[in-house]
């Protein structure tokens, strides 16, 4: 499975995180040893589209984030006024120019959607008429999510936000997970006719599906995102659970590799570290950064190594402690 070529993509990452209660931007949180963007990032390039073709919506903080991006050749755009997400999407239209393709857009604090789920919606906005389309989910409790309003056919009919939403449809369990397919250069005229009344003031770019309709442009909605991948991170708690979500991720993806984990809740592993077959994990062990453990060795436990690299057949005794200095890790100490 991989995307076309034309495909380009576009971060939301101008928002100021108020839930954060930090003066850091919120993209810019540390999750397993790298900011939130960075694993959006990350996923886009697994699933196909490469960090030249990211443009970053930047804003409060700009500056932080730029200084961490700016290495890896995604392209920058400043929203000198948070406005919204259509406004931010709007932002984009210089770096757009000339381009005709797809444009992604994703929001800088989802950390968790799989690169497959993303290909698999991008691959079928392709395969469709739509100049606009919305990955979806099915959640149980959709609370503060926009719902996704379909008609007796089944057909999209808008998206209406939480704070905008009738009783009736806060009961709809489907909801927008923040991310679209949209067809450029398209969209940005139908862009320009957002409107910003609203209970927020803001230029939705949820307000696009309907003024997509109402100029007979087909839109389609693909519920291909299932609970866990549609949790954004907009407080310190759900950054928690983002990490929880990645941890059990991660400890199973070696486990089914050949690596026998004790104790798999009180084990932390970053996402770069290597770890071979039959490598014995001892528990509450953390393993950070560049690690790199040979095959069938032994971790024991309370061990904590970053950026260490274990010769196979080792045996790390328990408690062993090897750290990197902390002038190595700027963004995430």
């Amino acid at each position: 499975m991989s995307i076309q070529a034309d495909v380009s993509a576009v971060i939301l990452a101008a928002g100021k995180g108020t839930r954060m209660k930090s003066n850091m931007p919120k993209v810019m949180h540390c999750l397993l040893g790298k900011p939130l963007i960075a694993h959006v990032m990350t996923m886009l390039e697994r699933a196909g589209i490469r960090p030249d073709c990211q443009v970053i919506v930047v804003g409060h903080g700009g500056g932080i984030v730029k200084s961490y991006v700016s290495v890896s050749g995604a392209r920058l755009v400043f929203q000198e006024q948070q406005l919204g997400t259509g406004h931010a999407v709007i932002c984009t239209r210089e770096a757009f120019s000339g381009f005709h393709g797809n444009m992604l857009v994703v929001c800088g604090d989802s950390p968790l959607f799989h690169s497959k789920t993303i290909q698999r919606f991008v691959m079928a906005h392709q395969q469709s008429n739509a100049v606009v389309s919305v990955l979806t989910a099915e959640l149980k409790d959709p609370a503060g999510y926009g719902r996704i309003i379909r008609n007796e056919s089944g057909d999209v009919e808008g998206i209406v936000e939480e704070k905008d939403a009738s009783v009736h449809q806060k009961e709809i369990g489907e909801i927008n997970t923040g991310v679209y397919c949209l067809n450029s250069p398209e969209v940005f005229g139908l862009l320009q006719k957002l409107g910003c009344d609203n209970a927020q003031g803001e230029y939705y770019l949820t307000d696009v599906v309907g003024i997509a309709l109402r100029a007979g442009m087909p839109v389609h909605a693909f519920g291909y995102a299932d609970e866990e991948e549609s949790l954004g991170v907009n407080s310190r708690y759900q950054l928690a659970l983002a990490e929880h979500v990645l941890l059990k991720r991660i400890r199973q993806r070696h486990m089914d590799a050949g690596v026998t984990i004790s104790m798999p809740d009180t084990i932390y592993i970053e996402p770069e570290v290597e770890i071979g077959s039959d490598v014995t994990i001892g528990p509450h062990s953390v393993l950070r950064g560049q690690t790199v453990i040979g095959e069938s060795s032994v971790i024991g436990a309370f061990s904590f190594l970053e950026d260490f690299i274990c010769e196979p057949g080792s045996v790390i005794a328990p408690f062993t402690r090897h750290c990197q200095s902390k002038e190595k890790r700027i963004f995430c100490p």
